[in-house]
């Protein structure tokens, strides 16, 4: 889309995005500690962030900023449709309106490292509308606005797409190959479906030790150590990953715990994952000051994966990467 298309939406939106009071709601949301989470990364185009940042939470979203993104699709006249779509935010701490400007700068910039090619749009007031679109390795659009106030600097984009085209990031790489090598990909995407078949499911491993430890200071019983680990792939290319380990020494607990979800492909004997989000958290019982919390990472990663059935018939999926293989059996 050219630039001029994107101006043609802006200025349909103006009267719109000056018309709803979303400012105040920002702020109140922005404020509260549950409708937000700190934010290294952006999941919607996986650049580096700001220092500061704190992601909205997709239910904590107000009605006015969402509706604004769907006002700046439903704009093109019915040619383009939504895809994912984010909500960013800096505020409290050290943040003053008088940041903002180089808070954005830092952000056009990561986007170009990024290999995305920002073009401001239009700034009406406190709207700053502008797009970026990437070329490789898929062709991508997004559409956003920054809106710089007393309280915090709000970032809100969503990507957009041509009606009727795939809504994942995993179904518009395999579209655009299916176009350049129709035969290869028509074979790998009879395999990805059987593989995608059997794949589907929900498969764990791990449990906590019989033993237990009491804690002196609280008096508390908890197990003494023990991991959980579950996948989840679901029929629609989408997986989740969440794993824990715990360890109880003189009654105090150290708790790991990763939350890893997004997409994921299958190439024959490979699956790759494509994360949207990659938690992670450290704490200690008797040490609920060191608690340590972060978005690490959004890098793909490649494993090779096989499944086989044990002497008692419960099936399991095998999965190898540079830590070597893990086991998880398939869960009712």
């Amino acid at each position: 889309m050219q630039r001029n298309s994107y101006e043609i939406l802006a200025r349909r939106l103006f009267s719109f995005i000056l018309g709803v009071c979303f400012l105040s709601c920002l702020s109140g949301t922005v404020r509260a500690q549950d409708d937000t989470e700190v934010a290294a990364q952006s999941n919607l185009v996986r650049i580096n962030l700001p220092s500061g940042a704190v992601r909205v939470r997709e239910q904590s979203v107000p009605a006015s900023i969402s509706g604004t993104l769907k006002k700046l699709v439903e704009a093109g006249g019915g040619k383009l449709v939504q895809g994912d779509a984010e909500v960013l935010a800096w505020a409290g701490g050290d943040y003053s309106k008088a940041k903002a400007a180089s808070l954005m700068r830092e952000m056009q910039s990561n986007l170009q490292a990024g290999g995305w090619n920002y073009e401001p749009v239009e700034k009406v007031d406190a709207v700053n509308l502008f797009s970026v679109v990437r070329e490789n390795p898929t062709r991508r659009a997004v559409l956003g606005f920054f809106v710089p106030t007393d309280e915090a600097l709000v970032v809100a984009w969503t990507e957009i797409l041509a009606a009727g085209s795939a809504t994942s990031s995993g179904e518009r790489a395999a579209r655009v190959e299916s176009n350049s090598r129709p035969e290869s990909t028509e074979a790998a995407n009879a395999g990805n479906s059987v593989g995608a078949r059997e794949i589907v499911g929900t498969w764990g491993s791990g449990g906590m030790s019989l033993l237990q430890e009491r804690n002196t200071v609280t008096n508390s019983v908890t197990p003494s150590n023990g991991t959980r680990i579950k996948y989840v792939f679901t029929a629609d290319g989408r997986f989740e990953h969440v794993g824990m380990l715990q360890s109880t020494v003189y009654g105090c607990t150290t708790t790991l715990f990763n939350d890893k979800r997004g997409t994921y492909e299958i190439n024959g004997s490979n699956i790759t994952l494509i994360p949207s989000k990659n938690f992670w958290r450290q704490q200690n019982n008797c040490a609920p000051n060191s608690t340590k919390e972060r978005d690490y990472t959004l890098d793909p990663e490649t494993l090779t994966w096989r499944t086989k059935t044990d002497e008692y018939g419960k099936q399991f999926i095998c999965l190898t990467g540079k830590n070597g293989e893990s086991c998880h059996r398939r869960e009712e």
